[in-house]
């Protein structure tokens, strides 16, 4: 699935998108983008708006800390982590597979 120009997504380095009728975060950092749920699995806080420190994300109400690049919980409230996806370029579109 199609998720946008890499290039024109690269400019900000966390964004919360839709993509078949799902919500995420899609975060770039380090020349790499990464895909997670937008759901933190503890109370289903957005963690779009959350903080983004390196590569740890943290969920804006109760602080649960994900490491972004593996997708494990940090944090006792993170439980064991929020899902991610996969994600490649093709031809400066940036491609997600879903398996919904």
């Amino acid at each position: 699935m199609i998720v946008g120009s890499a290039k024109a997504l690269s400019q900000r380095p966390m964004q919360c998108i839709e993509l078949a009728n799902q919500q995420f975060v899609l975060i770039f950092y380090e020349k790499e983008f990464y895909l997670l749920d937008n759901l933190c699995p503890h109370k289903a806080a957005a963690l779009c708006d959350g903080d983004l420190k390196g590569s740890t994300i943290s969920c804006p109400w109760h602080k649960a800390l994900f490491d972004i690049k593996t997708n494990r919980g940090l944090s006792p409230l993170a439980g064991k982590g929020v899902r991610s996806w996969p994600l490649h370029i093709e031809n400066d579109q940036l491609m997600a597979n879903l398996e919904l």
